[in-house]
């Protein structure tokens, strides 16, 4: 079914490779693919867009990659995952999409399988650290095997990650500032956006640490894997990275909280300060209006001093009524 006669098609899905021997590293393409991927040199790692069908048909007739590591990868699973095998594993790790501006900060997901001599990922959107990993190779890195390849493209993740968060504290850090300082108005239009990034990445976080505990348990059944080695540097780079997440998203709630508190104490101050100026206005209404009615009989209605008493005995009443609120502490 997945036999090597497969790979002998170009994989127009191809996004880039390198082959690893010697201490040096040389780009792949679809016309050198084959050869790459069956030659001897150190390893290889290919990386490729499943978009474009003609990815996919390259993994499935990649005879040299276990059955449940390509039904892993060619599924939409977005569980974040790792399987240990005792040559290697496979599993979806955390990324995150690029775009044209780099305006794009949604979660993204890599596949991967590798063994002794291949790295195989796979994406469907483009993501940064993969990207950054390339670029990192380009300059002259050469890893020493898939497994250390591996490690090194999730500690591009965290360093863009580590980017990101240090940018989102120091835009809270100016939220509050201004917020506590009473600067400007109670704006949470800034704050939102700010308190949904934080808490996707608390999650991707969070996702990640637990695939990284999980294959780190003895209950694996996996005594041997070359990516044993790097999985405890990586646990505990994601738990310090959620830790900060974590802590950013507690302050963000409690700002927001603070802001929630100071927009209701003014509308509270304001609901005070109407209800005052009704009570106060109230009884000069009614005067007027009982003055303004179309009957006979009114008083002082033919006085020339009409007007003016019935403006002092409004302003009678308007004084009698903040004398009766202070009287019962209702005003300040």
């Amino acid at each position: 079914m997945h036999g090597p006669g497969l790979l002998l098609h170009q994989c127009a899905g191809l996004v880039f490779g390198f082959v690893f021997d010697g201490g040096h590293a040389r780009p792949v393409g679809d016309d050198t693919l084959q050869q790459a991927v069956t030659g001897a040199h150190d390893f290889v790692w290919v990386h490729l867009g499943l978009s474009d069908h003609r990815a996919r048909r390259f993994v499935e007739g990649f005879a040299a990659m276990p059955e449940e590591a390509r039904s892993l990868i060619l599924a939409r699973d977005e569980r974040v995952q790792i399987q240990l095998r005792p040559d290697g594993g496979f599993g979806v790790l955390s990324d995150i999409e690029q775009d044209f501006d780099d305006a794009n900060l949604d979660a993204g997901r890599l596949g991967f399988w590798l063994d002794a001599r291949h790295l195989v990922t796979v994406r469907r959107h483009p993501l940064r650290a993969a990207d950054a990993m390339r670029n990192a190779v380009d300059r002259g890195l050469v890893p020493a095997d898939p497994a250390a390849l591996l490690a090194l493209l999730v500690e591009q993740y965290f360093i863009i990650m580590e980017s990101r968060i240090t940018v989102l504290a120091r835009n809270l850090a100016h939220i509050e500032d201004m917020v506590l300082a009473g600067h400007g108005g109670l704006d949470q239009g800034q704050l939102a956006p700010l308190r949904r990034e934080l808490s996707r990445h608390t999650r991707e976080f969070g996702a990640l640490r637990s695939a990284l505990a999980r294959a780190l348990s003895a209950r694996r059944g996996v005594v041997e894997s070359p990516l044993l080695a790097h999985l405890p540097g990586l646990l505990q780079d994601v738990e310090d990275f959620d830790r900060d997440a974590g802590a950013l998203s507690d302050r963000a709630r409690l700002l927001n909280e603070e802001i929630n508190t100071r927009i209701a104490g003014v509308t509270n101050r304001s609901l005070s300060a109407l209800t005052v100026i009704s009570t106060l206005l109230l009884p000069p209404t009614f005067v007027v209006g009982a003055f303004g009615m179309n009957v006979p009989g009114l008083p002082w209605a033919h006085s020339e001093t009409g007007f003016a008493i019935i403006v002092g005995l409004c302003l009678a009443m308007i004084a009698a009524g903040w004398l009766v609120l202070k009287r019962f502490r209702i005003l300040p």
